[in-house]
């Protein structure tokens, strides 16, 4: 009954202008992924028309308007679109997985990619390849590299975008051959300045024992020319990205260190040289263990995740006007079934349209709960990508293809 039904309303849809009823369209009618708005998509459609949030058929990507229900405003772009060619998103999505979950935490550990929509899971690389705890990443797509931290095995190393012709760049631990003064490293993100000449790498450290000795640090991209640019006030920091054109760099302090806690938890700048340090943001903003941060210059936003109040956030790039965007415990309204969240990086696409954030969550206890979520920039349109096989997710990276 209901496919007859939808089939006489869209007869009845030929003698009207389409474009003017449709609006703007935020989802992809193409639900099979095959290229083509097609019957196929139609029956899959059906079988989720009338959906609300909260009922068990209900699902974001058949919801193409974004309202909550998947009703007669869906039915109208499906409807302008149908037999349509669309094309395939563009792109990849890169991600860490730090494993140490049960009962192999070794074998749970790898770097994975998958297409932009979370479709085609790829897994580059594993403990076979000496891969311990990695943690942050980021890509050189012109170079065809990615570059990630391994927080056991104190190193930064590199390969090529499918994972092969691994090699360590940096052991953190002892630069040039020489062993560091302190307490052992941890690395946990990194991030590529390609503008600069030699370009730059960039990363931080959080030390150990979180007792104010982290550091950022920088170096050529094969690793020559490390030097310490940030080396006092850092209890834990977590991620680091860049913005060349303003000569900044951004990071996030999760604190967690004593005696003060709640007070170690910032998000702070400086120049790309480590001088002129600035604090953004403190637990004075409702800011408790932030992790991933993300820029958008030409907005002139930061986002960032927090994983105590498992919010995405963002604000200023100086910090003001701090807002929630999405809660991921309650997302759209709708408690999330499972374990809690733990939104941990984040990373923009301000190429698609409308722009995209792309974040990855550890849920709790790293039982394979973890998933890759995306949503407009907004917070609005929140989608699940890949919701298995992911045991405790931590960095994400992007690439993107116009």
């Amino acid at each position: 009954m209901r496919l007859l039904i939808l089939a006489i309303v869209s007869i009845g849809l030929l003698n009207q202008p389409l474009q003017a009823r449709i609006g703007s369209q935020s989802g992809n009618p193409d639900f099979d992924a095959s290229g083509e708005v097609d019957f196929t998509d139609f029956l899959l459609f059906a079988g989720k028309f009338g959906a609300r949030q909260g009922d068990e058929r209900y699902e974001t990507q058949f919801d193409l308007d974004g309202d909550g229900e998947v009703g007669f405003g869906d039915f109208l772009i499906f409807a302008g679109n149908f037999g349509k060619t669309v094309p395939k998103a563009m792109g990849k999505i890169y991600w860490t997985d730090s494993g140490t979950g049960n009962p192999t935490p070794m074998q749970d550990d790898k770097i994975q990619r998958a297409d932009l929509d979370g479709s085609n899971v790829e897994t580059l690389l594993t403990y076979e390849n000496f891969l311990r705890l990695p943690m942050g990443i980021t890509l050189d797509v012109a170079g065809g590299k990615m570059y990630w931290t391994d927080a056991t095995r104190d190193r930064i190393r590199r390969a090529d975008l499918d994972g092969s012709n691994v090699e360590d760049i940096l052991n953190t631990r002892t630069f040039g051959g020489q062993s560091l003064e302190g307490p052992a490293t941890t690395p946990r993100d990194v991030a590529l300045d390609l503008t600069s000449d030699p370009p730059k790498m960039y990363w931080v450290d959080a030390g150990t024992l979180n007792l104010e000795e982290g550091k950022i640090w920088r170096a050529n991209l094969d690793g020559s020319s490390p030097e310490a640019l940030v080396t006092s006030g850092l209890v834990n920091p977590q991620s680091i990205a860049l913005d060349t054109t303003g000569g900044k760099m951004y990071w996030t302090d999760s604190g967690t260190g004593g005696p003060n806690a709640l007070e170690d938890d910032k998000i702070q700048r400086a120049n790309l040289d480590g001088s002129n340090v600035e604090t953004l943001l403190t637990f004075q903003n409702q800011l408790r263990v932030p992790r991933g941060v993300a820029l958008d210059m030409t907005a002139g936003k930061m986002y960032w995740t927090d994983i105590v109040r498992d919010r995405i956030r963002r604000a200023n790039l100086d910090g003001t006007e701090a807002e929630d965007l999405v809660l991921t415990r309650t997302i759209a309204g709708q408690s999330l079934a499972g374990s809690a969240t733990t939104p941990r990086d984040i990373a923009l696409d301000l190429t698609s349209d409308p722009p995209k954030m792309y974040w990855v969550d550890a849920g709790t206890a790293n039982v394979n709960d973890g998933k890759i979520w995306r949503a407009n920039l907004d917070g609005s349109s929140p989608e699940a990508l890949v919701t298995s096989g992911l045991v405790n997710t931590q960095g994400i990276a992007l690439m993107l293809t116009p």
